[in-house]
């Protein structure tokens, strides 16, 4: 008598945690980030861009819809930027907020779970439009054009690295499930 396999797989604790546990340990992720962000960033003499971790919560997290609690993380994220920066206040809550919005409408159109290309793409157009977003204000603030390239090189980190952790930035929402429902 054959036995289904997959009927009798454990569930991970990842698949088995609530939008809760995932926002927290996301949270404690880009916390942890951030932090060795601080650090020095070179080895031997080269220095390499270190990446906007709260971008991947806004990316990730926006695909479930639009819910207080990733806000709340990212304005309070963004709060950190801007101090860790010496932006104006508000800055990076406002580039944090706006991809956390235009994540949310791409996945409120177009079905990013399970469509593999579809969450490529989008992701690659959303740190795309961060790092503009970033270059415009830091741009406009300067009363000049600045330095494009660290901008660049920061963003291909970010992008690279989201490629590895993005499963960490999933809440979870289930096929079927309406955009909104999960947290």
């Amino acid at each position: 008598m054959p036995r289904n396999s997959s009927a009798r797989r454990k569930q991970s604790l990842w698949s088995k945690s609530g939008p809760s546990a995932r926002l927290t340990f996301g949270c404690f992720v880009i916390t942890v980030v951030g932090l060795f962000g601080l650090t020095r960033n070179d080895i031997f003499g080269l220095s390499f861009a270190w990446p906007h971790a709260a971008l991947w919560g806004a990316v990730g997290w926006g695909r479930v819809g639009l819910s207080i609690r990733p806000m709340i993380a990212l304005i309070a994220f963004g709060a950190i930027q801007d101090v860790i920066f010496h932006a104006p206040f508000g800055s990076f809550e406002v580039i944090n907020l706006l991809t956390y919005a235009a994540s949310t409408a791409i996945a409120s159109e177009f079905d990013v779970t399970s469509e593999p290309l579809i969450a490529i793409v989008a992701s690659v157009m959303l740190f795309a439009g961060a790092f503009l977003v970033l270059w415009l204000m830091a741009s406009t603030l300067e009363d000049h054009a600045v330095r494009v390239v660290p901008l660049i090189a920061a963003m291909l980190t970010t992008g690279m690295l989201y490629a590895l952790v993005h499963k960490i930035f999933d809440l979870g929402r289930k096929p079927g499930e309406s955009v909104g429902q999960a947290t």
